[in-house]
This record gives C-alpha cells, sequence and structure tokens, in this order.
C-alpha cells in the first residue's frame, strides 16, 4: 500500500525522496514542527485530529519566528491533515508529524548560514501510535541543560533545539531511565525531554511558568484547565528542584507521552511510587474528551 504524505499543495509517496540532499533545514537544523494525535472515537469509530486547531495556530506561529510565511491557513492544515489519515487508511490512533523547513537559497541570496531569502517547504506525514496514556516514567536528572530563551526561543517548535533533549534522554537511558528530566541554566526544573512537568501538592496544582524557557504545552495547558475545573489553586512560577521529591503527585503532559505519571527521580520515589488519585482522575478526563467528545 502507498503511504501517502503532504508536500507543497500536492499529495506524493511517503517512501519516495521529494526534497535536495542540500536542504537548508536538514544542514543547520532550520525547520519548525508539531506532533498531533488522531484518536479513533468511541461515538463512531472515525479517527480524527486532536486539538487540530491549537497545535496548527502554535506552527504558524513558529513559522513567524524562523521568518516563514506559509500560506495554507490554519483552518486548511486541518483539513490537510484530517485528509492524510483518510489517504493512509488509519482505521485506530496515529501520530500526524506537520514539518516546515528550509530549502534552498532565493535567486540573489548569497551562501550562509541564514533565515531570510530562503525557500521553504510544508510537509505533513503520519504514522500508526496506540495511546500511552497513564504509563508510568521513571526520571533522570540531565546534566545538559534546557536551551536558554535567550538562546532559543523555547516557544518556537525548533528541530535544532532538541538536540539537548536528545543528549539528555540517551545519558539517562543508559543509567536506567525512561526520560529525562532537564534543568534551567539557572538548576531550577524546566522540563522532561520532550513533556511539560506538573506537580501535585495538597489542593494546588504547579508547573515550571513560562518564562522558565519552556515549551507552552497544548496537553498542560489541558491539564491546568482539568484542574481549575476540579477546584485545585493553578499556579504557574519557577519551581526548584528539592520540591518534585516532596511532592504529592508528580506527572508529565506531552502529545506524544499524553499523561504520564512519574513515580520516581534518580531513583527516589515519589511518594509510594505509584499514580495517585489526582493522577488517575485527569488521565480518565484526558481520556474521555479524546475518545468522546465529538
Amino acid at each position: 500500500m502507498t503511504v501517502s504524505a503532504y508536500l507543497d499543495g500536492r499529495w506524493v509517496n511517503a517512501t519516495s525522496p521529494h526534497l535536495s540532499l542540500s536542504t537548508q533545514g536538514l544542514q543547520y537544523g532550520t525547520a519548525v514542527f508539531e506532533g498531533i494525535r488522531a484518536y479513533r472515537s468511541k461515538k463512531d469509530t472515525q479517527v480524527r485530529p486532536f486539538e487540530a486547531k491549537a497545535h496548527f495556530e502554535r506552527l504558524r506561529a513558529s513559522c513567524q519566528v524562523l521568518r516563514i510565511d506559509i500560506r495554507e491557513s490554519v483552518e486548511e492544515l486541518i483539513s490537510i491533515a484530517e485528509e492524510l489519515v483518510t489517504r493512509n487508511h488509519h482505521d485506530d490512533d496515529c501520530y500526524i508529524r506537520p514539518v516546515v523547513c528550509k530549502t534552498t537559497f532565493l535567486p540573489g541570496t548569497p551562501f550562509g548560514v541564514k533565515l531570510s531569502g530562503v525557500a521553504h517547504s510544508v510537509i505533513l506525514t503520519s504514522v500508526s501510535m496506540s495511546s500511552r496514556l497513564g504509563r508510568p516514567t521513571r526520571l533522570g536528572i540531565a546534566s545538559t541543560r534546557r536551551v536558554a530563551n535567550a538562546s532559543m526561543p523555547a516557544r518556537a517548535k525548533i528541530s535544532g533545539a532538541y538536540v539537548s533533549s536528545a543528549l539528555a534522554v540517551d545519558e539517562c537511558t543508559v543509567r536506567g531511565y525512561d526520560d529525562a528530566l532537564l534543568l534551567t541554566s539557572e538548576g531550577r526544573v524546566a522540563e522532561a525531554s520532550t513533556s511539560n512537568i506538573i506537580l501535585r501538592r495538597g489542593d494546588a496544582v504547579i508547573t515550571p511558568s513560562l518564562d522558565q524557557g519552556i515549551l507552552p504545552g497544548i496537553t498542560r495547558s489541558l491539564v491546568l484547565n482539568m484542574a481549575k475545573h476540579d477546584g485545585y489553586e493553578v499556579i504557574e512560577r519557577p519551581v526548584e528542584l528539592a520540591e518534585l521529591f516532596a511532592a504529592d503527585e508528580l506527572l508529565l503532559t506531552g502529545t506524544g507521552i499524553e499523561i504520564s505519571p512519574v513515580t520516581s527521580i534518580e531513583g527516589q520515589k515519589i511518594r509510594d511510587g505509584k499514580p495517585g488519585d489526582f493522577t488517575r482522575h485527569i488521565c480518565q478526563q484526558y481520556e474521555e474528551k479524546t475518545r468522546a467528545t465529538y
């Protein structure tokens, strides 16, 4: 079966090469991307992208950071994603990867590392991906620090920025952990490799504020809104590492990981090392939202 992909206004075979080997995004990491889950509804069994509008709005915002003006509107991108799911015959959960990358120099642009004067391509691909909602995570603390916001705008999902995450994951998984916790340059809590971190202490739900150089996660926002609706005090502020060890519950949020209870950090259990009531309730709400709200 041919696997389809969207490329600059046309449908192509995803397994055939279409970009030049001298693509700027490949050489310099000058690309932005998103990850969008599509879930099979319990109502009508259709597979639909979840929170697609929020993801594509963030994609377009990331494009602005790299001075990319894409012609596709948010509404058009949503339609493309929906058609991609249909073309690739996804009858269960899947994952959609939109990428916008710098490609070749426009006429008259001199050779060099730059953003202006470079063409771009818009790409959407998809793969089957089952849910991992509620699966526990054991974190290690990486020596690699989160890239400072002053060096790399954290609010944009820039491909090159994820090298630090890859280094952190390799460092921690070789030591037997599932994922890496990255700290800021000041030693405060930033986020995990590809997910935000949230802790509960009593009736307060606390998460690092956006000024700590973290991505404004879409799942993070959903979980904070759920917590607020359930009567918790939601606090966004700088978080010290010691606070994580004193938390009643700790969880990771992100499109790929969905919601994952953190059971230990560097081998030290968080409370009894099991998912708590708050985490289980949030996971249940998330499951209902992704499966039954279409």
